[in-house]
């Protein structure tokens, strides 16, 4: 069937954004004299909402109530600092460019807080039609539950057969398959399907403009 809709994953897949989330929890944990830790330990942390990110960086017993004080505090600094060292990836503007000329629609669902998903959306991918863009939301499962992808099908008024679903992470792989969309795992980011592959997920493209080989 016809691919007429991509949704994407946002974090390792269309704009690196490690650095400024390490850097923000670091920031964070000096404030309260506790550890920071290097890039390759949040990288193993992220891709399942802030309050797990927080609690495996935080790393020690805490109650409820001082876990989410850390979270809400990530997340102010975060929001002050995600414009450091961001960048979108070589290849995505002029990938996201060819998708729009060809009517195809586009969207991001993330696991990242729902309000940092729609900053880090606006400040570096505000000239592309991604409607929606969802993150983590209280009243909705996060990936790998279907639900939210779900809801965009819902709003594009799609099956969920006619939308390709691209992302860096076994979230999204089984997010697609769940939904019964079309996963696209890629290999660029935080390469985290590389080292930890997806049954059923089929081959990984290493460079943005594979993805429309698919429309071809």
């Amino acid at each position: 069937m016809k691919i007429e809709g991509v949704i994407f994953d946002l974090d390792g897949t269309l704009v690196h954004t490690i650095e400024d989330i390490a850097g923000a929890a670091n920031m964070m944990f000096a404030r309260h004299g506790l550890p920071e830790h290097g890039l390759d330990y949040y990288l193993k942390w992220i891709g399942n909402g802030a309050v797990k990110f927080i609690e495996l960086a935080h790393g020690e017993p805490v109650t409820r109530k001082q876990l989410l004080a850390y979270v809400n505090e990530f997340k102010d600094v975060y929001a002050e600092n995600l414009h450091n060292k961001s960048r979108i990836y070589d290849g995505v503007p002029e990938m996201l460019d060819e998708l729009v000329n060809r009517g195809v629609k586009i969207a991001v669902l993330s696991n990242k807080p729902h309000l940092l998903t729609k900053k880090v959306c606006d400040f570096y991918l505000s000239q592309w039609p991604l409607k929606p863009v969802l993150g983590q939301r209280e009243e909705v499962p996060r990936k790998p539950d279907p639900a939210a992808a779900f809801e965009i099908a819902e709003g594009w008024d799609m099956a969920p057969e006619k939308i390709l679903f691209v992302g860096d992470s076994d979230n999204d792989i089984l997010t697609a398959q769940a939904a019964g969309m079309t996963p696209l795992g890629v290999t660029w980011g935080y390469g985290r399907l590389v080292n930890n592959p997806v049954d059923g997920m089929g081959e990984l493209i290493a460079d943005p403009s594979d993805i429309l080989d698919i429309f071809s």
